[in-house]
């Protein structure tokens, strides 16, 4: 089992970021990921494995002027 934005999600083992993002419904808008305190960016979703019992926090690309 493993948390996504306080959500707790069932875990798998080849599970990556951009699998889990896959899932989420309006999760797209994401540009990185917290990953057990660690920050991924986006080129690198597709090749992190998750761990079980992991926390994820998605964090949306913010832009302003």
């Amino acid at each position: 089992m493993i948390e996504v934005d306080e959500k707790k999600m069932q875990w798998s083992e080849e599970m990556t970021i951009a699998s889990i993002i896959e899932q989420m419904e309006g999760a797209h808008f994401c540009s990185v990921v917290r990953l057990n305190g660690r920050l991924v960016s986006s080129p690198k979703f597709s090749q992190t494995q998750v761990p079980d019992k992991s926390i994820l926090q998605l964090l949306p690309l913010v832009a302003g002027g």
